[in-house]
């Protein structure tokens, strides 16, 4: 649940006859489970699509970008609140229209040629990762990167290529990712909003 928070914007989309219909919502409250919308004053001219039990896909917006997920209406707006149910297994974030970038130290192992070196990043990318190596590298060497995340966000891996080696600092280099599991890549999406998040 720290993709969402109270006070995020909030647009959800459903079939009215033959037109999809999108509402613009904000979140007045997050449980482990489900949210509770802020309508806007004319959600009443769609109050047969916001039943109990009908389905709905929705969008929240962050400064990462746009997570997108179905869900279940599990109370009517003529009750006291809106109320959508989550479905976890459709949680998705995809990045906005600027990169998402984290300067995180985390432990990342570089395997070149079958030796594997330990190290460390210091910003991290969902196209690239910078890190720092005693090993030499040259521009367009191919990596396999293991990156271990903090607490239960998991062990990413992905293949990239060397791209640039700092002139100033050359223990310090950036691999552009070339190879990444959808999985790890939202993995990775959302430990990056998390850590932005804490870090505001």
């Amino acid at each position: 649940m720290d993709l969402l928070r109270e006070g995020q914007k909030i647009t959800i989309y459903f079939q009215k006859s033959t037109n999809m219909v999108e509402m613009s919502c904000e979140i007045e409250k997050v449980f482990d489970d489900r949210l509770d919308l802020l309508l806007p004053q004319y959600f009443m001219r769609y109050i047969e699509c916001l039943q109990v039990g009908a389905k709905l896909t929705a969008k929240a917006f962050s400064k990462l970008g746009t997570i997108d997920f179905n869900t279940v209406v599990i109370a009517s707006p003529l009750e006291d609140n809106f109320t959508i149910e989550l479905d976890y297994n459709s949680l998705k974030l995809t990045p906005g229209n600027e990169l998402p970038v984290i300067e995180a130290i985390e432990k990342i192992d570089i395997k070149h040629r079958d030796e594997v070196y330990p190290t460390k990043t210091f910003e991290i990318s969902s196209e690239y990762v910078k890190f720092y190596s005693d090993k030499t590298f040259v521009i367009g060497d191919f990596i396999d990167c293991t990156l271990k995340l903090p607490k239960t966000y998991g062990i990413i891996n992905f293949r990239a290529a060397v791209s640039e080696i700092d002139a100033i600092y050359s223990n310090e280099l950036t691999a552009q990712i070339s190879t990444m599991t959808e999985n790890d890549r939202q993995n990775l999406l959302y430990y990056m909003y998390v850590y932005t998040t804490n870090s505001d």
